[in-house]
């Protein structure tokens, strides 16, 4: 299969054999929910580390990040098979804790890791959120045994405030169907895709399940390249899941929700006459919906401002 071939779309196979058929130095980031090896489920079994090591460093970017969630004993494992290129680990706290089972013997589980790898300093962009602004003054010339001295310095914030190592995001349930156990949130792949990327890059994930960081990726504007070994196997609900019948639809979802939302957006910047109603809205917003869906692949944004264009002479 040739490298355009993988480009948005799921490649089913086992992730060591597929991802030979990535060139060198083509990936912008990693972004993967390896299995953990914490169930005695056959596909939760632990992904050889050397060998996967010999991929990831392979395909990914010299700036590139390697972003992968872990937990326990996992994490420890993962950060000592590659201590060279580990550098920091973010904590996902979630909105709700697991391992009931154990509440008498030990603590409910409440987060999980997002371990952070890299050669060379990837794209950063982190995400401010809101607080209150303040004006501390000027301190003076201070002297700190880890840094040497400072010379006088305003501190003062405009409420802006950086992300810290924690960061909370409600889990997948929160955001409609839940697939597979192991499933975790879009909002969680997004916010990690905006900090270490840029629109336009290419991200992978090589395993993939149930496609929530392919729909991320796909959300933020950017390529994405997933692959699934797609196992028959019983998961939680005690039926049978087709993986990659999942991701795919998934990504259609979103595909359609995408283009809904710059249909909107073009329509809200185009129209220039008296106000839309939201029947006549959602008319509008239908027969472009299938007018796209007529169009040839690939569709461009010039194609859709052009139909609104047309379909708002009507209006």
């Amino acid at each position: 299969m040739q490298f355009d071939q993988m480009l948005n779309r799921v490649v089913e196979g086992d992730c060591l054999e597929i991802m030979k058929w990535i060139p060198d130095g083509s990936v912008d980031m990693i972004l993967c929910d390896l299995p953990y090896g914490t169930t005695q489920n056959q596909w939760d079994s632990v992904i050889d580390l050397a060998a996967l090591w010999k991929q990831y460093e392979r395909v990914i970017k010299h700036n590139g990040a390697i972003v992968l969630t872990s937990q326990g004993v996992f994490t420890a494992k993962l950060i000592l098979s590659n201590e060279k290129l580990f550098k920091y680990k973010i904590v996902w706290e979630k909105s709700k804790p697991t391992n009931f089972l154990n509440a008498k013997k030990q603590p409910l589980r409440k987060h999980e890791d997002i371990c952070v790898f890299y050669r060379k300093q990837p794209r950063y962009n982190p995400q401010m959120t809101a607080g209150e602004p303040y004006n501390k003054g000027v301190r003076k010339n201070q002297l700190s045994g880890s840094y040497g001295d400072f010379g006088p310095v305003e501190v003062k914030s405009d409420g802006e405030r950086y992300p810290t190592d924690i960061v909370y995001f409600k889990t997948a349930e929160s955001e409609g169907t839940v697939y597979h156990p192991t499933q975790k949130p879009v909002a969680l792949g997004r916010y990690l895709i905006r900090t270490f990327t840029n629109s336009g890059d290419i991200v992978l994930d090589n395993t993939c399940g149930s496609g929530s960081f392919l729909v991320a990726a796909l959300l933020e504007k950017r390529k994405f390249i997933g692959i699934e070994k797609n196992q028959e196997s019983l998961l939680f609900k005690k039926e049978g899941i087709n993986l990659l019948e999942v991701c795919n639809a998934r990504l259609e979802d979103a595909r359609k929700s995408l283009l809904l939302e710059n249909i909107t957006a073009v329509i809200n910047d185009t129209h220039t006459g008296k106000p839309l109603s939201r029947k006549l809205m959602e008319q509008l917003q239908q027969k472009l919906l299938n007018a796209c869906a007529a169009a040839p692949e690939g569709l461009s944004e010039e194609f859709i401002l052009q139909a609104v264009q047309q379909e708002l002479l009507e209006y």
